[in-house]
């Protein structure tokens, strides 16, 4: 999303369309001197164009792939600090008569000052462009989002591009990823392999969905790369473990301290044992 400001409004689109569209505010000044935020659901063009303060479509499932994307993704270059990973930033490209676009996710090396403050990633000024994008579908917005962005980010000379999708198909869930590179400036399909995961060059990761859960691996080791909390919860039960396993070895050698204590006993009243 653009903006996750939530001024008091009044607004004639239903609760469901604006969630669907996603919607900008426009302020209306009363003749009673009163001010009113009026709720306006946003069009195919808004969405694919977006500006500051634009409310884009979300739901739990668009929100947890975008954010495991980004933490995952963040987590990888952590250590590497001119390769930033940004999440619902404004990207302004440095090609005529393109619009901004505001990816879910991306990825962009060679970054002179990645942990600068930024409202918007001005390719211009910053002198590299996204390398990766990712995008998770939003329903209203599927066409834009599958078809058009592919020819606009290829334009914009985006490596790759990503694309996850969730959707019922004949009253099945369905679960997709597509991936585009460039080629020769222009976007070839990369074909998926039998687990139906993508391998993006860009980053060394194979990108998957299953049970409508982000997956990825280092193509290179095989390991799957996991969330903060993922990692959390495995330390946490890691320590539990660990402290399963301390007060186990305490209660052994207090049960090897009670045997020696009773052995000493008896040697002092009928001498050693016999052999």
């Amino acid at each position: 999303m653009v903006s996750s400001s939530k001024p008091t409004s009044t607004s004639t689109a239903s609760t469901t369309e604006l969630a669907e569209c996603g919607w900008r505010v426009e302020v209306v000044n009363r003749p009673d001197g009163t001010t009113e935020y009026i709720k306006i659901p946003l069009t195919a063009a808004e969405f694919l164009h977006p500006k500051e303060g634009y409310r884009l479509p979300n739901s739990t499932f668009h929100d947890d792939i975008a954010g495991n994307a980004k933490d995952i993704l963040t987590r990888r270059y952590a250590q590497t600090p001119d390769v930033g990973v940004f999440r619902d930033l404004i990207v302004e490209w440095d090609i005529p008569d393109l619009g901004d676009h505001c990816p879910d996710t991306f990825v962009a090396f060679g970054l002179v000052n990645r942990e600068r403050n930024r409202s918007k990633f001005i390719v211009a000024n910053e002198g590299v462009r996204p390398s990766l994008i990712v995008e998770v579908v939003s329903p209203r917005y599927r066409k834009q989002d599958r078809e058009t962005k592919v020819v606009e980010y290829a334009r914009a000379r985006v490596n790759e591009y990503v694309i996850i999708d969730q959707r019922t198909y004949r009253g099945q869930e369905l679960e997709e990823v597509l991936g585009y590179r460039l080629v020769g400036g222009y976007y070839q399909p990369i074909t998926p392999d039998e687990e139906g995961r993508i391998l993006c060059q860009t980053v060394g990761i194979w990108i998957g969905l299953k049970d409508g859960q982000l997956v990825m691996e280092d193509a290179q080791t095989g390991e799957p790369l996991k969330t903060s909390l993922e990692l959390e919860t495995e330390n946490q039960a890691l320590e539990t473990e660990n402290q399963a396993l301390e007060a186990a070895k305490a209660q052994v050698e207090q049960q090897a301290s009670e045997m020696a204590a009773l052995l000493a006993r008896y040697r002092e009243r009928f001498g050693d044992l016999p052999v």
